[in-house]
């Protein structure tokens, strides 16, 4: 199951995918086709985030980025937590969750999403769930849209790989920790490159 189904990152990991591999598109926010809670992997790829600071944003704005960024995704982590004993579970954080953002209802979001990984009980031993943190993702949307290019020129020359993050890069480590990697939980892997 897979959100955020657009999103650069989406794209990407299904092409990683074994033949027989059939993914599934869902939405948190439909109303229309329930979300399946019994499956057994999900990789959570959906967000928002504004392009203004949190005092230039509406209380309707706000709720929508907690709800997008942190609140469905807790919701149905916790649904299927509860009903898929076998449950491998990937959410995509965000490095702004650790050194804030320009929108910082995004970052807080991000960092509580952060803490609901880190401290969620699983009800079985074969349950998994893990958060990525990525920094910018050079091909991503949020980062192609950016008005911004002078100033995020400028960071990525001064970054200690000389770029950004790919979002293939971030595909290949959900890839990873879902099919490989069961052991991994409970935890988030940052994936900032070595920038401080």
């Amino acid at each position: 199951i897979i959100t955020g189904w657009g999103s650069a990152i989406a794209q990407q990991f299904r092409t990683l995918l074994p033949e027989d591999e059939i993914p599934m598109r869902a939405d948190v926010r439909s109303v229309d086709f329930p979300f399946p809670h019994n499956q057994e992997r999900y990789l959570f790829c959906h967000g928002l985030l504004y392009p203004k600071q949190i005092e230039d944003q509406t209380n309707l704005e706000i709720e929508l980025s907690e709800e997008a960024n942190y609140h469905s995704v807790v919701r149905h982590c916790d649904a299927i937590i509860a009903v898929s004993d076998f449950a491998r579970i990937c959410v995509i954080g965000s490095e702004s969750g650790y050194r804030g953002s320009y929108d910082m209802t995004y970052a807080a979001a991000k960092a509580n999403l952060h803490r609901y990984v880190e401290s969620k009980k699983l009800r079985t031993e074969h349950q998994q769930l893990i958060a990525i943190s990525p920094s910018i993702i050079a091909d991503s949307v949020m980062t192609l849209r950016r008005l911004d290019r002078k100033a995020l020129a400028l960071k990525e020359q001064a970054h200690p790989k000389l770029r950004f993050l790919k979002a293939i890069e971030v595909a290949k480590m959900a890839y990873t920790l879902l099919y490989e990697q069961p052991y991994i939980s409970g935890t988030v892997i940052r994936m900032h490159g070595g920038a401080s």
